[in-house]
């Protein structure tokens, strides 16, 4: 599908862009020229992907040192499409860049309601993660998802990525697509899913400490802030925990700091022998048999992933309207 895009305008200059289905199309008379223009000008450079974060000086500087992928292939600087390219730093996807430039997913040109589809030739798969297996597409990190999850038979027609990611250490549900909507949709702040962990300890579990778990503990993790990495030392939100066995519980998460419930439990002085992510969202491990097992989304799930899609785009639309 060739995606264009409409400008959106004030009586003195052009604020945003919203994407449609088919030609470019705009309000400007004076941009009416442009209406048949060809994919490639509805592209950004590469450098644009990281301006929530990174000055344009910094930007430049990380995609010449090779540390930015596009599509899986390295790159030293092009333009991106939005919504059809993924774009990842050090092997993590970048997300929200497409709002931050202007973008917002596709509609179908019917209404104000967006309305994303999913196209046949996409790949969305659910895998069970073994422990050990790092959740990136750096081929040449050694025990990568894409590699250990091919070598279990998936054979994708297209580059897939992690959605989120897991800790090398924990196991469990993760998600693989090649649709570049679906990690920026799942991850938005108003659009985080729950998130299902088992997590075994090295001792009993005291009341009052799954009380504290519930609600909330003050851990220091870190967070990307400026290009840099840099601590952050705050509570965690409130969550759902269920206890399985003296030494085992159930906990739901809608946030996703580095490392959360490992610091979480350390605060409290607990060891964590096992974390194990049982579902997300919608979507669980119970049709996959053993570690290393991965399956295509079945219809249920696909449904869940077109509301979670259409969402998304509805916040951005508003989000773009506010700007």
């Amino acid at each position: 599908i060739v995606l264009g895009f409409q400008a959106r305008t004030s009586s003195s200059s052009t604020i945003g862009a919203r994407l449609v289905h088919g030609t470019a199309l705009f309000q400007n008379p004076a941009d009416a020229d442009k209406n048949n223009a060809p994919p490639e000008k509805l592209s950004v450079r590469l450098n644009k992907v990281f301006k929530a974060s990174h000055s344009r000086r910094q930007a430049d500087r990380v995609i010449e040192e090779g540390r930015v992928d596009v599509n899986g292939e390295q790159s030293y600087g092009c333009m991106v499409i939005p919504y059809k390219d993924v774009v990842e730093l050090d092997g993590q996807i970048i997300t929200g860049w497409e709002q931050m430039n202007g973008f917002v997913i596709p509609s179908d040109g019917a209404s104000t309601t967006t309305t994303p589809t999913i196209s046949g030739g996409l790949e969305y798969v659910k895998y069970w993660k073994p422990r050990g297996v790092v959740c990136t597409t750096d081929r040449r990190v050694r025990d990568n998802i894409i590699d250990v999850i091919q070598q279990g038979g998936y054979q994708p027609k297209h580059r897939v990525y992690p959605v989120g990611r897991l800790d090398k250490d924990s196991s469990g549900l993760i998600l693989l697509t090649s649709d570049g909507r679906l990690p920026n949709a799942s991850l938005r702040r108003s659009q985080k899913q729950p998130k299902i962990y088992r997590v075994d300890v090295d001792r009993p579990l005291e009341k009052h400490d799954v009380e504290h778990l519930r609600d909330g503990i003050v851990i220091t993790t870190v967070a990307q802030r400026d290009g840099k990495s840099k601590p952050l030392t705050a509570k965690t939100k409130p969550c759902l925990v269920y206890q399985v066995s003296p030494t085992c519980c159930e906990i739901t998460l809608t946030e996703g700091r580095n490392r959360q419930i490992r610091k979480m439990m350390d605060a409290l002085g607990y060891d964590v022998y096992d974390l194990h992510r049982v579902r997300f969202g919608k979507i669980s491990l119970d049709d996959l048999d053993y570690e290393g097992d991965w399956k295509r989304l079945d219809g249920l799930e696909m449904e869940w992933i077109e509301t979670l899609l259409k969402d998304a785009a509805e916040d951005a639309a508003e989000e773009l309207a506010e700007y």
